[in-house]
């Protein structure tokens, strides 16, 4: 039952779609055994007084009947459909809502391809599921206890019978489905091919280039093989069980027969034997047919079970690791404090320890260091992605958990090493950062990034596509249009993430002055390798190991023995390399 209430809990607002579909499976199930009753009795006026009137009226209420059985039937299939949409449909868009609030954590943790097929098929899976586990759950609780009934007003013995069909049949059930864990190890493994296979496809470029098709498949292999093992043993488990149960079926109806030939001998005209033979035959498809419904029936709710299990595990992750937000809607101030942080990620090794860094507003700090020193993690920390594991991070003399998030997001422009553009045009792609600007407004921040000389090489200007259904930009290009994006937003705090990393020597200069026009009375903060990104910072900040291990003016720490002269060397002695014949 618990199952039931967190499935239906996704579609409050259509939970009178599910009562209907209770009550019309119920209808209709009690209704189906109508056409039978009417069917017994055209066989007895066939085989005893062969009266045409009766026999045609009864031939005309088998059609009515059925075909009232089958209407009733199609309204609660109808019924059941539109609610499993509307669990299907708000169960996406709590996939969608919660992606939007996850932390970033989650997304470092797990993989794209297989949160999006974990997020998609499950949901996909609760529609199937509730579509049918409605009616066929109104159906596996009636139908036994109104096929019992049937047999018992009919004949004591074909009764007895019956109920010796039913123990059987519910045998074999149990026996089919005696491992708990089948399903989950069959959706693990679904779940896991489906997203290696899309990993694989993702990196089909890269593969293909460094010649590594044998060593890339074999998880995709490792996947298949997986998949087929728990696949072979759910059919090795279910099988003899279900082939009992069809030849149990079988023998129930000869069995019929024997009881039927029976009665000849206490009294019972041959037309009624034949009547009852003809009609309990019959019967028995019917009752093979409703024990298939509650066979699917119990698969389904265990396919309901491992579905919600699994969406529900997903959305429990992606609140882990989330930044607290409060209630202050407003920064007084721009000045950034980290006092005594710490922080991992996840159960990692502690990326900062004990740290402390002050920066003011309206200055330009660049951070340098080698990779793995804790430079982004700095930056990501500001942007509000993780939250310190221990201390306090102060925006404005605040805890940034004072804040709420829009707080954050509006007072903080991040441009990325690898900026994302969408696949709509360049307009619309730099106007994302503010929907309610001008269009002057738009067409400003594009011509203080310098993508005037981009919109030049196209006769759409600034209403080309970008992206698949469209051109193809340079990286620095692109990251001038993700500059435009922020110089739009014009948020106070500017963090600048190797953003030059993709510019090539041609684009340097178009970058550098992009940046200015970036940075112009903000409070910035540069992660870069390369001198000219950073030779205009008022603040070198050198990280090693999560520490500040040198603070100063790009002159005075020039002149010292440390960190940052130790940088200045190898980039002097990077760019002046050549090749010797």
């Amino acid at each position: 039952m618990d199952t039931f209430k967190r499935l239906f809990s996704y579609a409050e607002e259509k939970k009178h779609f599910m009562v209907m579909a209770l009550i019309l499976s119920g209808l209709a199930t009690v209704v189906s055994f109508v056409p039978y009753y009417y069917f017994l009795k055209l066989l007895r006026e066939i085989t005893s007084t062969s009266r045409p009137d009766l026999i045609g009226r009864y031939s005309y209420w088998i059609l009515l009947t059925t075909t009232a059985y089958a209407l009733i039937y199609f309204l609660a299939l109808a019924c059941s459909h539109v609610f499993a949409f509307r669990i299907e449909t708000n169960m996406k868009k709590r996939g969608l809502n919660e992606l939007l609030g996850a932390s970033f954590a989650f997304f470092d943790m797990n993989p794209s391809g297989k949160t999006r097929k974990t997020i998609d098929d499950n949901s996909v899976n609760t529609h199937t599921v509730i579509a049918h586990l409605l009616p066929d759950s109104v159906n596996a609780i009636l139908f036994p206890i109104c096929l019992l009934g049937l047999a018992f007003v009919t004949n004591i013995y074909v009764g007895i019978l019956l109920v010796c069909a039913v123990i059987f049949a519910a045998v074999c059930f149990k026996f089919m489905y005696s491992d708990p864990s089948m399903m989950k190890d069959y959706m693990d493994a679904l779940d896991d091919i489906n997203s290696e296979t899309v990993e694989y496809v993702r990196g089909i470029q890269v593969i293909k280039i460094f010649d590594m098709v044998i060593e890339s498949f074999e998880r995709l292999y490792k996947s298949i093989l997986r998949y087929s093992e728990v696949v072979n043993r759910q059919c090795q488990l279910c099988k003899i069980p279900f082939v009992a149960f069809q030849c149990g079926m079988m023998s129930f109806g000869a069995i019929i027969i024997v009881i039927a030939s029976r009665q000849l001998g206490k009294g019972m005209v041959v037309g009624e034997v034949i009547s009852m033979t003809v009609f309990f035959v019959a019967f028995v498809g019917m009752l093979n047919n409703a024990f298939m419904k509650i066979m699917f029936f119990s698969r389904n709710y265990q396919l309901g079970q491992d579905a919600i299990d699994r969406l529900e595990d997903i959305f429990a992750k992606m609140e882990k690791n989330k930044l607290e937000s409060g209630s202050i809607e407003k920064m007084d101030s721009y000045d950034i404090e980290f006092e005594n942080v710490g922080f991992k990620y996840e159960e990692g090794v502690n990326v900062l320890s004990d740290f402390n860094l002050k920066l003011e507003a309206g200055k330009v700090y660049a951070l340098v260091g080698s990779s793995g020193s804790g430079k982004s993690t700095i930056a990501k920390l500001i942007s509000g992605f993780y939250p310190v594991s221990s201390g306090q991070l102060k925006i404005g003399g605040r805890d940034i958990k004072e804040y709420t998030s829009k707080v954050l997001e509006r007072n903080v422009a991040f441009v990325f090493q690898k900026s994302k553009l969408f696949k709509t045009s360049i307009y619309e792609n730099v106007r994302l950062a503010r929907p309610e600007s001008s269009y002057e407004e738009v067409m400003r921040a594009l011509n203080m990034a310098m993508c005037s000389s981009i919109l030049d090489k196209f006769e759409t200007r600034e209403e080309t596509i970008i992206g698949a259904k469209g051109v193809h930009l340079s990286g620095g290009e692109m990251q001038r249009i993700a500059v435009a994006r922020a110089i739009l937003k014009d948020a106070p705090i500017v963090i600048l993430d190797e953003a030059s990393a993709a510019s090539d020597p041609e684009n340097e200069y178009e970058m550098q002055r992009a940046f200015k026009a970036l940075m112009r009375g903000k409070t910035v903060i540069m992660i870069a390798h390369r001198i000219k990104s950073i030779k205009n910072a008022d603040h070198i900040i050198a990280i090693k190991d999560g520490r500040v291990v040198q603070d100063g003016s790009p002159k005075e720490l020039a002149e010292k023995e440390g960190l940052y002269r130790d940088f200045l060397r190898s980039r002097e002695e990077i760019s002046g390399w050549t090749i010797n014949n």
